[in-house]
């Protein structure tokens, strides 16, 4: 068999002409032992014109019918130039699950803590104490007392002027100071008329005419007398009272008249009375009675001691304090202030202050016991003790007592003193003191304690306002539950500020302390501060009323004295969280064996997702190398963090599983460990298989789109294998955005969709098979075993018109009825060559180049031909290396078949 051929060009992609090849021969039929020699050239059995992609509507016939369920979605054609890529489109491409995420960011989160606050605190821990204690010498008795004999003087001359005052002035009896001295040298009298009943502060004068022949006693013009008190000298000179008699008093009669000398200093050497008197005798009489004086203030000379003494009992407990019986420092001063207000330097020789013994304090209560002396205090100044506190006890009331003498530094015979003056005593504690037990009757006061616990977690931390953790399950415990005061509580809650229900602080009752609670915490925000816990201890102690507090209802709280219990958080379900993280890596794609690999051949465990139509052309083309490809993840997550997936993926059901490899940026360290629990058969994947790349979350609102091209991976050879399904494993590494931040939320949102985009563009030769129906029955008559035919020639030749890019080498197989192949043409090491046209600059074909091919037939070959009834093609596209060649879906080939045979043929009668 020899080939012959003319130049042609064909290229045929995913070729499935209907080739119809007819031959015949015209058989003369004459007498016996006829041998007729004739030459047949056989009609021309294909010419049609194929253009590249159509449909049974289209001007040609297609090479690729775009409207078969095999091709329908596969191939898109631009309008503008006809280009042609093929597409597909994975809408929702399973990635895998992120939900994992929720549960790793939130490994080890949760508390255990033991709380322990003092309950001295908030109003109990505020108690004040501080008391007044001032006593002055008060007003003293009139002076003499009432109902004493009152001082008198009779028989005073009236034929005088002037008269000396005939009484000496009373020294009065001041209630602190008690002063040993001469007399008065001048007094100061109260505003006081009547004491008790009794006139006092007032001088009664009695005048008496006994002498019959004298003339009435009158004022020297005929007026009634009159008498007047007065100083005569010094600075209180003057007028202090005057005594108006009614009227003149006649011979044989007398009559009275007082004189009012209250408010009104009385001078003792400057006293004298000024009768005002006229027509007097040697038998008239003057006669005085004094009143009781009392005294404001007094001024005493011939001063020999002065003793001052005060006592009495006071309160320390100050308006807001509780209603305490007794405190027992746990430290602190007291600060006793003494002012002296008297009007002379005074020496403290005792000053004490102890418990009073009628309390309801139990006998063990610390005593106060303070005693101080030996100082010294001027008029008008002030001294403080200080007393340390510490093993003494402050009853509620406190006796006080002060002793004192005039000082001893004074060097004067004479002093002044006072109602008003005295002694003060103020009780106060310094700002270090502090309640070491309370011995009290509680009247609803609130113990209000804060403090803050550990909120824990292994990969996230609380350190921004408004971080949070959403909880769907969850417990609060408390255990061991104490409380050491000997008091009674009304109410007792613990508040956690930081754990809202429905923006509500979640509140535990802790009234009654049983040994165990246990909150539900579902629904719960926990919103740690600093990945710390905050809560507040809050209760109500119980009100005993003023006629209930005794002794037996007398209670009391120490300083030590303490609420305790272990608190736990536990058993946690989170449903969302916002925080700061650690990075840290969750798997994709389920480990579904727990083994702790992701096995790509595990069927429990990889992603499976049809690619579409793409793999059906493995049907008609093999070894097919194209170029331009591009894969496009479009992904859409709500994940509030920056992740890096690494991947297993790989493509089958094409030519031969083929992994999607990354390479750049895209591709895994060899180093790497990110990606050491990827395998396939229980080995791990190479590194150069493997593939990564970046999800920057939330992408809800526009997604992000991850595009895969020949600079970033082998997407070109991906494609070209033309795998039918993608099969996946895959962790992810969330790195927490660029301020190291995550937000998650339940269920975690990670949908994909994936598209591919290749052009036709071809840069190395691949194989077309396809298989027509083609009934070569009609060379029967030829071929004949009963027929004496020879055949000197027999040639098929093919025409072409080759507008395709490329050139194809052919190859035919011809299948009998039972589809069993009974003849290949061209023979082993020959083919059937269709060339191809000159190309444009970008790849398609410019123009069409012709030319024919013609294959010789040997007589056996015409024999099997006839058998024939499919044929069975392939075309081998080829072109020169380093070209590409792009199609266009208008692109055509015309092909004719002709045969043409020369046969001897022996007819017998």
């Amino acid at each position: 068999m020899s080939f012959r051929d003319a130049p042609a060009s064909v290229w045929i992609l995913l070729f499935v002409p209907a080739l119809v090849l007819l031959a015949g021969c015209d058989v003369p039929s004459s007498g016996p032992s006829l041998e007729t020699e004739t030459g047949l050239n056989s009609p021309v059995v294909v010419n049609k014109t194929f253009s590249f992609l159509g449909g049974p509507d289209s001007q040609h016939a297609p090479l690729i019918d775009t409207t078969t369920s095999q091709f329908d979605s596969l191939f898109t054609v631009a309008d503008s130039d006809q280009s042609i890529a093929i597409e597909e489109e994975v809408s929702s491409f399973d990635l895998g699950s992120l939900d994992q995420a929720l549960d790793e960011a939130s490994g080890g989160l949760g508390a255990n803590a033991s709380i322990a606050e003092r309950v001295i605190q908030g109003d109990l821990g505020n108690q004040e104490i501080a008391a007044r204690y001032s006593q002055t010498n008060g007003q003293p008795a009139p002076v003499p007392s009432p109902g004493s004999p009152l001082p008198e003087a009779g028989g005073l001359p009236v034929t005088e002027d002037t008269l000396p005052f005939p009484f000496d002035l009373q020294l009065p009896d001041y209630g602190v100071a008690s002063i040993d001295a001469a007399g008065v040298q001048r007094g100061t009298l109260t505003d006081v008329a009547v004491v008790n009943g009794t006139d006092i502060n007032q001088i009664t004068f009695e005048l008496v005419n006994d002498d019959p022949s004298s003339p009435p006693l009158t004022d020297g013009e005929g007026e009634a007398p009159s008498i007047t008190v007065r100083n005569e000298g010094g600075d209180e000179q003057g007028p202090i009272g005057t005594a108006q008699f009614e009227s003149p008093i006649d011979p044989g009669s007398g009559a009275k008249a007082v004189a009012d000398v209250k408010g009104e200093s009385l001078v003792e050497d400057e006293l004298q009375l000024v009768l005002n008197v006229s027509g007097g005798g040697s038998e008239d009489e003057l006669a005085l009675t004094l009143s009781p004086l009392q005294y404001k203030n007094v001024t005493v000379d011939g001063v020999s001691t002065v003793d001052i003494a005060a006592s009495s009992s006071i309160s320390t407990g100050e308006d807001g304090s509780s209603q305490f019986a007794g405190i027992e420092p746990q430290k602190g001063t007291m600060e006793l202030t003494l002012t002296n207000d008297q009007r002379f330097p005074i020496d403290i020789s005792t000053l004490r202050l102890e418990n009073d013994e009628n309390t309801a304090l139990p006998d063990t209560f610390e005593t106060l016991g303070i005693s101080e002396s030996a100082t010294s205090i001027d008029p008008g100044t002030a001294h403080t003790f200080n007393v340390d506190l510490g093993g003494r006890g402050v009853a509620r009331s406190v006796d006080v007592t002060v002793e004192a003498q005039l000082a001893e530094s004074y060097g004067k015979d004479t002093l002044t003193v006072a109602a008003g003056d005295g002694l003060r005593t103020d009780v106060s504690v310094a700002e270090d003191f502090a309640v070491g037990a309370m011995f009290f009757w509680p009247t609803g006061e609130t113990v209000d304690v804060k403090g803050r616990f550990d909120f824990e977690a292994d990969r996230i931390s609380f350190d921004q306002s408004g971080d949070f953790v959403d909880l769907n399950d969850g417990t609060l415990a408390m255990t061991h539950l104490l409380s050491e005061p000997d008091v009674s509580f009304e109410s007792l809650d613990l508040r956690l500020p930081d754990l809202t229900r429905q923006d509500a602080p979640l509140t535990v009752a802790l009234e009654g302390f049983p040994e165990t609670i246990q909150e539900d915490l579902s629904g719960v925000r926990v919103a740690p501060t600093k990945n710390e816990v905050s809560y507040r201890l809050q209760g109500t102690l119980q009100d005993i009323p003023e006629s209930s507090q005794t002794s037996s209802t007398l209670q009391v709280i120490r300083s030590t004295d303490e609420v305790r219990a272990d608190v736990s958080v536990e058993n946690l379900g989170v449903e969302a969280l916002e925080a700061t993280v650690d990075p840290f890596s969750v798997d994709v794609t389920e480990d579904a064996n727990g083994d702790g690999m992701l096995d790509l051949e595990d069927p429990s465990e990889v992603t499976r997702e049809s690619f579409g139509d793409i793999g059906d052309a493995t049907n008609n083309v093999d070894g097919l190398e194209l170029q331009g490809s591009e894969l496009n993840f479009q992904v859409t997550t709500d994940i509030g963090t920056n992740a890096q997936l690494y991947a297993a993926l790989q493509g089958r059901g094409g030519r031969s599983p083929i992994y999607l490899k990354g390479q750049k940026e895209k591709a895994v360290s060899q180093n790497s460990t990110r990606a050491d629990r990827l395998v396939e058969s229980g080995t791990p994947i190479a590194r150069e298989n493997l593939i990564q790349f970046g999800v920057n979350g939330p992408t809800l609102t526009a997604g992000q789109s991850i595009t895969l091209t020949d600079e970033n991976s082998n997407v070109d050879e991906f494609v070209s294998a033309l795998p039918s399904s993608l099969h996946f494993v895959a962790q992810a590494r969330l790195t927490g955005d660029e301020n190291n931040r995550i937000r998650l939320e339940r269920p975690v949102a990670f949908e994909a969709g994936l598209s591919a985009t290749v052009p036709v563009r071809v840069r190395s030769r691949f194989e077309l098979r396809d298989t027509i129906d083609a009934d070569f029955s009609a060379l029967d008559d030829v071929t004949d075993p009963s027929k004496d035919v020879t055949v000197s020639d027999a040639e098929l030749r093919a025409r072409y018109a080759n507008a395709l890019p490329m050139g194809a080498d052919a190859k035919l197989f011809v299948l009998d009825e039972n589809q069993n192949e009974v003849l290949s043409l061209p023979g082993d090491g020959e083919s059937l060559r269709v060339r191809p046209p000159s190309k444009a600059d970008d790849g398609t074909a410019d123009g069409t180049r012709t030319g024919t091919a013609t294959l010789d037939l040997s007589q056996d070959q015409l024999h099997d031909l006839a058998a024939g009834r499919r044929l069975a093609l392939r075309l081998t596209m080829a072109q020169e290396e380093g070209e590409v060649a792009t199609f266009r879906a208008t692109d055509t080939i015309q092909l004719s078949l002709e045969a043409s045979v020369d046969a001897s043929v022996s007819v017998n009668n």
